[in-house]
């Protein structure tokens, strides 16, 4: 690494550490934090201002801060998606740091020490947020993917066929609505069985979770037949609903799990999209067949 190089990096390292710092004290005063992460947050937040200080010994004063959009942003996936999500965000961002750090240890045999300090600190960092968070959604993750999914697939193809058989919105949306209330409970009963059996998380809440997923995925897909009078609209509506419903999951399931985004989302739209079609064509040929037709 170049001389100037090295200067630049060690500038931004010490801007990202005051970034850091102030990053940290606000989630450490979000009340959707735990007592104990709150704490594990706060030394977090020491450590980096510890760090900050030490780099602006070496280059100068360089504070920054966090933007205000940036935090709004932050605090939205909080609220979204978990603090275990906002976290593997943040880890991203702590992974070129430690790359960052070896880089300047080399380039810098002088501060090859401190680097080396404060990459034990960030190593730390990760294990103490692991430690601390325990997130319901996240343990049972699979439980809630397996509702969702399963939801998404089932409804859209039900509304997908009644396009083809009905033209009652009232009548489509009551055909979901109860078919949706139907699967979930059979879902959860198929939760609870597996979990009991697989005994690695509680029966109870693994069918809950699965539940509650589902039922949240039919209410958000039944809500646009109650609330227009075409249903074309409400279909479009429900298709609309449902690829943000995948958007939302499949940006969760990237997050926690690593892989692709745009790959994971487009090959669950697609399954939708072509349940959806095959099904709009087996309602629209049984429409026919049975004269099937509930005018509105």
């Amino acid at each position: 690494m170049a001389p100037d190089r090295y200067e630049d990096a060690m500038y931004r390292m010490c801007v990202d550490e005051y970034e850091s710092y102030a990053l940290y004290s606000a989630l450490a005063r979000s009340p959707m934090v735990s007592s104990r992460l709150r704490e594990a947050l706060a030394k977090a937040a020491e450590d980096e201002y510890r760090h900050y200080t030490m780099w602006r010994n070496a280059v100068g004063d360089c504070r920054s801060g966090v933007s205000p959009i940036r935090l709004f942003l932050y605090r939205i996936v909080l609220y979204l998606f978990g603090l275990t999500v906002l976290l593997k965000i943040l880890e991203s961002k702590e992974v070129q740091a430690e790359e960052m750090y070896r880089a300047i240890s080399e380039a810098r045999p002088d501060l090859k020490e401190l680097a080396s300090r404060m990459l034990e600190d960030e190593t730390r960092h990760e294990e103490e947020f692991v430690n601390s968070i325990d997130e319901g959604r996240v343990k049972y993750i699979g439980s809630i993917t397996l509702g969702i999914s399963d939801a998404l697939v089932e409804l859209t193809g039900i509304y997908a066929g009644s396009l083809g058989a009905f033209d009652n919105t009232l009548s489509a949306g009551m055909t979901g609505l109860l078919a949706g209330i139907a699967a979930s409970i059979s879902m959860g009963i198929a939760s609870y069985t597996q979990a009991k059996h697989e005994g690695r998380l509680k029966p109870r809440l693994s069918a809950m979770y699965t539940m509650l997923a589902y039922l949240a995925v039919v209410v958000l897909l039944a809500l646009p037949y109650f609330l227009t009078g075409s249903v074309y609209t409400a279909f479009g509506v429900m298709m609309a609903v449902a690829l943000l419903v995948i958007a939302y999951m499949s940006f969760y399931v990237v997050a926690l799990q690593g892989g692709r985004y745009l790959r994971e989302f487009a090959s669950s739209a697609l399954m939708i999209l072509g349940v959806s079609f095959l099904l709009y064509i087996l309602g629209s040929v049984l429409g026919s067949v049975l004269g099937v037709n509930v005018a509105g």
